[in-house]
């Protein structure tokens, strides 16, 4: 087969994934954290009635866009999670977020503001476990 064949028929990996010890892609997701007393924290907003969304977006450029419009103060930073550690997260210390607010526009966090990317944990985890 000749070099020029191969690489037409070598996989591609889209910007959000990476490769883990060369064996498959990875799909990646990003939060936004802060390293607390009690570990890591991530960043979830009150949606009303005692409930609230986890922010999770599925790109780099989603959280940076969303990142820089908003003001972060403190140690808050982008943060790269896998689906496995994003299912432990939300299976774990965040079992009780009901919610994931998936990359949500810059400034649409505000009080009454539509959450039209709102998805039960329980749903996302489960699209998280099909990837």
């Amino acid at each position: 087969m000749s070099e020029a064949t191969k690489k037409e028929h070598a996989p591609r990996v889209a910007p959000d994934t990476a490769r883990r010890r060369g064996l498959c892609s990875v799909l990646l997701h990003y939060a936004i954290a802060r390293q607390g007393y009690n570990g890591l924290s991530l960043f979830h907003v009150p949606l009303g009635f005692d409930e609230e969304a986890l922010v999770v977006f599925s790109s780099w450029q989603a959280v940076q866009r969303f990142f820089l419009s908003d003001v972060f103060s403190g140690e808050w930073y982008p943060r790269e999670c896998s689906a496995g550690e994003l299912i432990s997260l939300l299976l774990g210390p965040y079992e009780g977020i009901e919610w994931v607010l998936l990359d949500p526009l810059a400034g649409g966090l505000t009080a009454g503001g539509a959450h039209t990317n709102l998805i039960s944990q329980e749903r996302f985890v489960d699209h998280l476990f099909l990837r």
